[in-house]
């Protein structure tokens, strides 16, 4: 990355070697005229022809689940509106200025009338990708809030929209670097929220299964009893707190009607880890607190539990949750009675059991909120990128992380991100010595940096074993991984001063973090075999690229097995090529 000089323009200042012009200048913005729109009855259900709305907008994308569809005859009609890949879609009534980048299409479509589409005029000059990210940045989020500015206006018109300034770097290889930079952290996002619900669902399912005795821990049979709530334990109603007497300095959360804290008092009167039900207001909620609280007039706890592990009855009233809403008297205030807590009849094992189960859904929600965390400082880190990169306050160049031109430094470097790829897999059984060249290898060519390597078409390659012994050998150096050779062949074993790399790694590769992250989330668990389809193609594909002569999947596919070394012929050509298409839909393909 460099920093750069700027100029002043109408929009603020820019890099001096960047433009901004009205948007019609440089791309077409179509959408349906007034009088094309649909009846109700040309939306249908289902059918071959996409129809896409500004309410199927979700996270700069599109809700495909969500779309409607019209007839072949109404989509005929919309010639110019219906849908490409690349495609930028702005919405231009309701909550005008949301955008959705058509990043992949499921079928041939079209817009209602409450959608802009814009496409570049010349595809040399604008990146449809980087395009997209301008509508997301700053710039426009500024002109849309001009717009609106002390007015009630819900509908985006031509008129007004192509007075938009673009705000573009002139070298279009810069664009494509800015949306590739961006495009692999939101990928990245996107990728933990899919783990996230995935993560949700399992522990979903393993609360049906173990909080109902349908499936036991191993070492428990003892038969389980049921019992009403109020026989095994006193279900007991807060004590009323005056919003006066709230402090955001306070030690302790107050939980009111919600089963979030309303504010903070200086006093508790519920141990932690005690789960509690709201019972005025939301009514019927369940909560908890790791930490001591007070439980105010609207919110039931549970004391006396002898029978009962705190942690286990939290997560059985959580399972339960929506058979206890149903009790709630529905008036002007919802209620529920705490008798109708007390009247749950609960099917209970021995507390061993209760506290082994508690112990393994605790761990499953203790595993979701880390990589909600996660999930989290990757978006901020996503906004601050925005922020600097469509601004050009950073500037990426062809080479992210520069190396210095010594020879030691770069070996230096090389072995900080080793010892960052070690620390990160030295745990997984597929982590080895090719494991480990794989991932430097994508890791120096999705991320654009330069550490020495020069990787030679070999058995498992790309390969190279000067750069991997270099490594090994700075690694026990610096006390931080040594190689040991086991049965299952080369490990890497943590040393005494393992983790002491990690200051280096922030300063010279933070630039490329959010990219790393998606390599390792992706390869951690994926055996060595898929590691190396993905390094070769990547590397055989890269060199199509440089031929600058046209070139099919199957091109790439025949390169590798005959231009590579006999080895690679074992993988059967539909796994190469089913491998391209998933490098592609990933973000794993080469923009040379």
């Amino acid at each position: 990355m460099i920093e750069t000089k700027f100029k002043d323009t109408e929009v603020g200042r820019i890099p001096v070697y960047w433009e901004a012009t009205n948007i019609d200048k440089l791309c077409t913005l179509k959408a349906r005229i007034g009088w094309q729109g649909l009846t109700t009855g040309e939306y249908l259900p289902q059918g071959d022809y996409i129809l896409i709305t500004g309410t199927d907008f979700k996270d700069g994308y599109i809700d495909w689940k969500k779309c409607c569809y019209v007839s072949k005859w109404r989509y005929d009609q919309d010639t110019n509106i219906q849908i490409k890949v690349g495609d930028v879609l702005i919405s231009k009534d309701g909550t005008i200025g949301k955008v959705s980048f058509l990043n992949s299409i499921p079928g041939p479509g079209t817009l209602n009338s409450g959608v802009f589409v814009v496409r570049p005029k010349q595809e040399d000059i604008v990146n449809q990708a980087y395009l997209s990210w301008i509508f997301k940045s700053i710039w426009f989020k500024s002109f849309i809030d001009q717009l609106t500015a002390g007015s009630t206006i819900n509908h985006l018109y031509q008129k007004d929209f192509v007075k938009f300034q673009l705000v573009y770097p002139k070298d279009k290889s810069e664009q494509t670097r800015i949306a590739t930079a961006l495009s692999n952290i939101d990928a990245l996002i996107s990728e933990l929220g899919k783990l996230i619900e995935k993560k949700r669902a399992i522990k979903q399912g393993a609360m049906q299964q173990l909080l109902t005795g349908k499936k036991r821990l191993k070492g428990f049979s003892e038969p389980w009893v049921e019992k009403k709530l109020g026989e095994i334990c006193d279900v007991k109603r807060g004590v009323r707190v005056t919003r006066e007497a709230l402090t955001t300095e306070g030690q302790y959360p107050v939980f009111q009607n919600t089963n979030y804290p309303l504010g903070y008092f200086n006093k508790y009167n519920v141990a932690a880890n005690t789960p509690f039900v709201i019972v005025g207001g939301s009514a019927g909620l369940v909560g908890f607190s790791k930490n001591n609280y007070w439980a105010a007039d609207d919110c039931a706890y549970f004391d006396n539990c002898e029978e009962l592990n705190l942690v286990f009855l939290y997560y059985i009233l959580l399972l339960r949750q929506n058979e206890i809403k149903r009790h709630v008297r529905t008036a002007s205030v919802p209620r529920l009675d705490r008798k109708n807590i007390e009247d749950i009849v609960l099917s209970t094992p021995l507390l061993s059991e209760q506290s082994a189960i508690a112990s393994v859904l605790t761990s499953m929600d203790n595993e979701i909120s880390a990589l909600e965390a996660k999930k989290a400082k990757f978006e901020q880190i996503k906004q601050g990128m925005m922020q600097q990169l469509l601004t050009g306050k950073i500037r990426l160049v062809n080479t992210v992380a520069k190396m210095n031109a010594t020879s030691a430094n770069v070996h230096f470097r090389r072995s900080v991100l080793a010892a960052e790829i070690a620390e990160r897999l030295y745990e997984e059984p597929t982590f080895g010595h090719v494991k480990m060249e794989k991932m430097l290898f994508l890791t120096e060519r999705l991320c654009h940096i330069d550490i020495g390597s020069h990787y030679h078409r070999d058995a498992a390659g790309p390969y190279d074993n000067r750069a991997l012994r270099s490594i090994d050998s700075q690694l026990k150096k610096h006390k931080w991984f040594e190689v040991k050779r086991t049965e299952k062949g080369n490990r890497y074993v943590p040393m005494q001063n393992r983790g002491k790399h990690k200051t280096y790694f922030d300063k010279y590769f933070s630039a490329v973090l959010p990219t790393f992250e998606k390599i390792i989330d992706t390869f951690k668990t994926q055996n060595t075999e898929r590691c190396e389809i993905v390094a070769t193609l990547y590397s055989a594909w890269e060199d199509l690229l440089h031929s600058n002569k046209p070139f099919t999947d199957a091109d790439i596919v025949n390169e590798v097995l005959n231009n590579w070394h006999e080895s690679k012929k074992r993988i059967s050509q539909d796994r190469w090529l089913n491998a391209i298409q998933w490098m592609r839909e990933n973000g794993f393909a080469p923009n040379v």
